[in-house]
């Protein structure tokens, strides 16, 4: 009997290791057929048969992502810097992954970003980890799905309906002020100001009120840092889109978040969707807001019952208080930090301000005020040094070819060389504000603040060169919200030149501060930076 169990044992035992060695096997031969795959796929991107083997660049960046997720997700957002360098070896047309081109010439821009009927999709590889903005216009890849989304919305951000909003904007620019001048001596961090200011705009303008942080006693809670956290995973998500999900757990942890983390969450989760709800609630009833809103507009709209959802206009309203957030923002601290730098041109912006405001101080309207050359030379300068989305955002030419021709001068060599080069369609391909901003061809002493650049021979405003200009991008997926941008530069930065600045001086900040290290969409300093600081020093007039 013993002998038996022996034997029963000695078989299961047995079939046991042969489970384990025949699954350790599949899995072993799974990995070296993966392995294969990935060295023949690798192979065949490098080829010269591939469809963008001719165009020059790093054979490894070619063959596979490894650059941009060491670049990007190992060193953190620096794949952007790394093309940059790439340029400068290889000319202006760059292959920088195996079915990606990057571009840093001008002059190509209307072809790769064109406005009207000609299609460009976005590359799916660029919108994976939108996370809240998923199903938001500037995340949606196909051509035609956009277009209709955009159209739906593009009223709403018209030059007319932001003139005609303007006041808000004008009593927020003042608000601002008086808050900053209220500060005393202690350090203010002029980047959360900022955002505070331009987070009131940007939700009392589409959302029909003001979140209401420059009406706190301090600058926090606001939404700067915890956005910048919320793009933290982006550059993993796209290699890891599997992951990505973990991201929307954050929802059910709000209460156990920083104050300013939790308060973003719980207006994505909570009170946008409330908001759109009661919206919607309120239209089939027959009530209307006396003030537009976005919710509004867009439910009022033709668009499709699917493109109504609460999770879609969720989605657009995160993209919306995202874009209006930073961007104003850190345009806003860029030039505060470079005309507190340079007394000079701050005093010539004054002088010229000073001219269109009334005997009570009253500033005049944004289309006064945009007819002022140096105040939109500062304007554009101001734009140029803080890049908009520094990252890269390339398009999908889905019906057409794109034939470059152009001169390039290599390092060593005599002249120019001219060049061509076809990439077909399919193929992303596409252009970085924070290199194009850097082109010394276009901009030179590029990392200068220099606002008399943007100033023609009878120093009037520059139209040529303002094409040049890459914060808002450009053609069919333009900024939606480029004319609201526009209107708050113009008019904060008038309220501020008059009322704050003469009484403000930076501390303990240099150009570190707010020169480009990295970026996360948006740029970035250097990881040890303190921010862009500045006290109130002298006594002032309300």
């Amino acid at each position: 009997m013993a002998l038996q169990n022996y034997i029963v044992s000695l078989v299961h035992h047995s079939e046991y290791i042969t489970k384990n060695i025949s699954l350790t096997s599949l899995l072993s031969t799974l990995a070296i057929a993966y392995l294969i795959y990935q060295v023949i796929h690798a192979a065949w991107n490098i080829s010269p048969f591939h469809p963008l083997g001719h165009i020059p660049g790093p054979r490894l960046a070619a063959a596979t992502y490894l650059p941009e997720f060491y670049y990007d997700v190992i060193k953190f957002g620096q794949y952007t810097k790394k093309i940059q360098q790439f340029h400068e070896t290889y000319g202006p047309i760059v292959r920088i992954s195996p079915n990606e081109v990057h571009c840093n010439d001008v002059r190509f821009a209307d072809e790769i970003y064109p406005l009207g009927g000609r299609k460009r999709d976005k590359p799916l590889h660029q919108v994976r980890g939108s996370g809240a903005m998923a199903h938001a216009i500037f995340s949606t890849v196909d051509h035609d799905i956009h277009r209709v989304r955009r159209t739906a919305i593009a009223k709403f951000f018209s030059r007319g309906q932001v003139s005609r909003l303007e006041p808000k904007i004008h009593n927020l620019a003042q608000r601002l002020c008086d808050k900053i001048l209220a500060q005393g001596k202690d350090p203010l961090d002029i980047p959360s100001a900022y955002s505070c200011f331009s987070t009131d705009v940007i939700s009392d303008y589409c959302f029909g009120e003001s979140y209401g942080f420059l009406d706190q006693i301090s600058w926090e809670p606001n939404f700067r840092k915890p956005i910048f956290s919320l793009f933290t995973p982006v550059f993993a998500f796209r290699f890891f889109p599997f992951l990505e999900p973990l991201a929307i757990a954050a929802s059910s942890m709000s209460k156990h978040l920083p104050e300013d983390m939790g308060l973003l969450i719980k207006t994505l989760t909570v009170d946008m969707p409330e908001s759109i709800k009661k919206t919607r609630a309120d239209l089939d009833a027959g009530i209307k807001s006396k003030e537009q809103t976005v919710f509004g507009s867009l439910l009022e709209s033709d668009l499709p019952a699917e493109e109504k959802s609460v999770q879609r206009l969720t989605d657009e309203a995160a993209s919306l208080i995202a874009a209006g957030t930073e961007t104003v923002g850190w345009a806003l601290a860029v030039t505060t930090y470079y005309l507190l730098s340079n007394p000079e041109k701050l005093q010539r912006l004054r002088k010229e301000i000073s001219e269109v405001v009334d005997t009570s101080g009253q500033l005049p309207s944004w289309t006064t005020l945009e007819k002022l050359p140096y105040l939109g030379a500062v304007i554009y300068e101001g734009l140029r040094l803080s890049y908009g989305v520094s990252a890269r955002t390339a398009r999908v030419a889905t019906e057409e070819d794109l034939v470059y021709h152009g001169e390039w001068t290599a390092k060593g060599s005599k002249g120019p060389t001219t060049v061509s080069y076809r990439i077909p369609r399919g193929f992303a391909v596409g252009m970085s504000s924070m290199i194009m901003h850097h082109n010394e061809n276009v901009f030179p002493e590029s990392h200068t603040f220099i606002p008399e650049r943007w100033l023609d021979d009878q120093m009037q405003r520059n139209k040529e060169l303002e094409r040049s200009i890459f914060n808002f991008s450009k053609g069919s997926r333009a900024c939606v919200g480029i004319n609201l941008a526009f209107c708050e530069l113009h008019v904060v930065l008038a309220a501020l030149t008059m009322r704050v600045f003469p009484h403000m001086q930076l501390y303990e900040t240099t150009e570190d501060d707010v020169r480009y290290d990295h970026d996360l969409f948006n740029p970035l300093p250097k990881a040890s930076s303190k921010g862009i600081r500045a006290v109130i020093v002298s006594p002032y007039a309300t």
